[in-house]
């Protein structure tokens, strides 16, 4: 650290360097040893004369001081050297000013010896973004290092250099060609580049466990809510918390290891949280409460529905007791600062630790209170108000309303914002409503009930080229199909009768009987008289007996479930010649008479169909849902079908797969019918598509799905054995589709 002492004199001709150079060297003289002060002096006076300006002079003197204090000795100088040689000296000499304001949050993740490598990745970014025309010679200025500067605060703080590297190279090698959507990605705007992104971060991501999750879920509790992880990174969301509403569960998409817990146990321990609340928990009224009443209210609330859960799981008191601080108790200052949040963290620590240390009377006694109440064995919500209320009245202070609030340490991560227990009637008092209710009369909420869109769902798209996903690479848009005339379908039905005919018959010997016999069973609906007389002949006979002198019956059905994906692409608006009728129109007369046959059996079946216009706009049209029979809302939306667009196979396989896989069948079955290969316009590799929708098969199969294709492609045996390997069907006379489809169904599930 140099003298406030030392002096030289400034040589800028600049002015309006001078002024803000007099703001900062007092500060400078402070920090800087005097060797760190010449290169400051040195590298400001560098930049004032190199013909660029006084801009690049102000934003070094402004904070190149703080930056060289961080890195120490010969720092100034490396960033200046490096700032001339790879940044000034090249197209990209707009951005320096960038850079060196970029220097002031860099300093807050970077290491104070990892300036040469932070540089090195500086370096190769930019290198590898900036590009040249036809070849002749470096041209352009990086379209994404403005970008990338902007997050680098985010970026450093979450990804090691190795994952960088990763994320940077994955934007390279899809969009080094395309500036636009090169500056999207570094600017995190793409969804892949999030998923690129979040796959690179420390810890445990959501979607690599979800499946121990709702398994865990379902065993432990019964329940089988869904799942909407959010990412305070990119939501930009402030203090946050998972909760549980209306049979959703928000949690964070990542979890990073904590000293002694680790990401797969934090989210089983949140989770585990959760449905404690949602079985012990009864709401209450609060809008009597204030906030801090209602705080309190909510550590005693926690405490006694984790006590709860813990006596029947007792593994998750030892990962809740880690992951609650064990915060000191004189760390708040109570005559400066509000103390309310550190006299809740100590409360709930002393709560859930019976060998905690605090010496504080009123939580040792509200902490017997409690074990007190729970040991009784019976215990309410309507019991922690009352230890709450009486809690907060017996330790209020009054520089509880301080603004200074104490937050050190007393964030407990996996516990939920207690919404669960809480019954608002007046919302209103609540604070600004976020949703504010724009629709004064009925009409008003129908049609923006029409215009709603719903978020897309994001898949994986396979690059076989370089053998690994691309994260999030497609958007699948959900819709409801519009409704035209039933009638129109009804009249298909009654041109096929003579099929319709033929399918009865087959259909009646393939329905299920209603029930099936089980005999010798030791608990059943009504005895098994040939087996109970024999029972009593080897009673009397002093033998052993058969017990098992009961029968009972079970529903003998057929456990399938049927999806029927539709390629609704633009070719089939093509004519049929033998028939003057579009594959659109064979095709619903096809679907149609598969329908009927599947009510008739009454096995799970829906019916959706798919198109696309470029990976950013995959349709994922819902014709028939699971639930719904073939009535005349089905049928009306099927008369309405309309062909157009591309051929994005992979991502509706992938989206129908999703709905196919919750439902709960010994059999799952996904027909696909299509006429033609998977193409879309943004693809220019042929096999790209091809090899995609082969691994999106291969995903189903490993689901114990089982995909099969019925192809109207006369052509589809160039390609077809590649994606769907055996399981296909090659209908060459597409005239002939009504009556074949729903006879291929029939042997596909028999």
């Amino acid at each position: 650290m140099n003298e406030p002492t030392y002096e030289r004199e400034l040589r800028c001709a600049f002015d309006s360097v001078h002024e803000e150079f007099s703001k900062h060297i007092s500060s400078a003289r402070s920090i800087l040893s005097e060797e760190s002060l010449d290169e400051y002096y040195d590298g400001i006076e560098f930049f004032s004369k190199i013909g660029q300006g006084d801009s690049i002079s102000i934003a070094f003197s402004n904070v190149m001081h703080w930056v060289g204090s961080y890195f120490g000795k010969n720092s100034i100088q490396k960033i200046t050297d490096f700032s001339y040689k790879t940044i000034t000296r090249s197209p990209n000499k707009e951005l320096l000013v960038d850079f060196l304001f970029s220097l002031i949050e860099v300093i807050n993740y970077v290491k104070e010896d990892e300036l040469e490598e932070f540089l090195k990745l500086i370096e190769y970014q930019l290198k590898k973004t900036t590009y040249s025309v036809h070849g002749i010679h470096v041209t352009h200025s990086s379209p994404s290092f403005r970008a990338f500067l902007s997050k680098l605060g985010l970026i450093l703080s979450h990804l090691d250099y190795e994952g960088i590297y990763e994320w940077i190279n994955y934007g390279l090698r899809y969009y080094k060609s395309h500036p636009e959507q090169q500056e999207a990605f570094f600017s995190l705007l793409t969804s892949d580049s999030r998923a690129v992104f979040q796959r690179q971060r420390k810890g445990v991501l959501f979607v690599d466990i979800e499946r121990q999750i709702n398994l865990f879920q379902l065993e432990l509790w019964g329940t089988e809510f869904m799942y909407a992880p959010y990412s305070p990174d990119f939501e930009k969301l402030e203090h946050f918390h998972p909760y549980l509403e209306d049979e959703i569960i928000r949690l964070p998409d990542i979890y990073p290891e904590t000293k002694k817990i680790d990401g797969t146990n934090r989210y089983f321990a949140l989770v585990a949280h959760l449905m404690a609340h949602n079985q012990f928990t009864t709401a209450i009224f609060a809008d009597n409460l204030s906030p801090h009443q209602r705080l309190f209210v909510e550590v005693f609330e926690d405490a006694r529905v984790e006590y709860l859960c813990s006596q029947k799981y007792p593994g998750f008191k030892s990962i809740w007791k880690e992951l609650i601080p064990e915060i000191g108790e004189d760390d708040c200052v109570q005559d400066t600062q509000s103390c309310i949040r550190h006299r809740a963290a100590m409360l709930s620590r002393a709560l859930i630790d019976e060998n905690h240390k605090y010496k504080n009377l009123e939580i040792i006694k509200f902490v017997d209170k409690f074990n007190a109440l729970m040991s009784v064995g019976k215990s309410t919500t309507e019991d922690s108000l009352s230890l709450g209320l009486d809690f907060l009245a017996n330790t209020r202070n009054a520089t509880d309303s301080l603004p200074d609030v104490f937050f050190t340490d007393t964030e407990i991560s996996y516990r939920d914002d207690n919404r669960i227990m809480w019954i608002f009637i007046e919302k209103d008092d609540e604070g600004d409503d976020i949703f504010p209710n724009k629709f004064k009369n009925k009409e008003d909420k129908e049609e923006q009930k029409r215009e709603t869109v719903i978020p897309p769902h994001y898949y994986d798209e396979w690059d076989y080229k370089y053998e690994s996903y691309k994260p999030d690479w497609t958007s699948v848009y959900e819709r409801l199909y519009s409704n035209s005339d039933s009638i129109f379908i009804d009249q298909l039905l009654e041109k096929n009768g003579d099929i319709v005919k033929q399918l009865k018959r087959v259909l009646d010997l393939l329905k299920p009987q209603n029930k099936k016999r089980l005999r010798f069973q030791e608990d059943g609906s009504e005895l098994d008289l040939d087996i109970a007389l024999r029972s009593v002949i080897e009673l009397k006979n002093r033998s052993q007996p058969d017990s098992r002198i009961n029968n009972d019956f079970e529903h003998d059905s057929r456990s399938v479930s049927v999806l029927l994906l539709l390629d609704l692409s633009e070719s089939l608006n093509d004519i049929v010649e033998a028939t003057n009728q579009t594959i659109l129109e064979l095709s619903q007369e096809a679907v149609s008479l598969l329908a009927w046959s599947v009510e008739q059996l009454g096995d799970n079946f829906a019916i959706a169909g798919f198109n696309s216009n470029t990976r950013d706009q995959v349709m994922y049209y819902h014709i028939k849902s699971y639930s719904e029979h073939w009535n005349d809302s089905v049928k009306a939306r099927l008369a309405n079908l309309k062909a157009e667009y591309s051929t994005r196979m992979g991502a509706a396989i992938r989206h129908g797969a999703h709905y196919l896989d919750l439902q709960k069948s010994d059999k799952k079955l996904m027909l696909i019918l299509t006429d033609g290969e998977p193409f879309d316009i943004d693809i220019k590799d042929p096999n790209m598509l091809i090899k995609d929708t082969h691994k999106a098969i291969q995903e189903c199969r490993k689901k114990g799905m089982y995909p099969y294709c019925i192809s109207l492609d006369n052509k589809a045996d160039n390609y077809i054995s590649d994606v769907f390997g055996s399981n296909y069907s090659v209908i060459d006379r597409i005239e002939s589709l009504p009556k074949e489809l729903p006879q291929l169904f029939l042997s596909l599930t028999k």
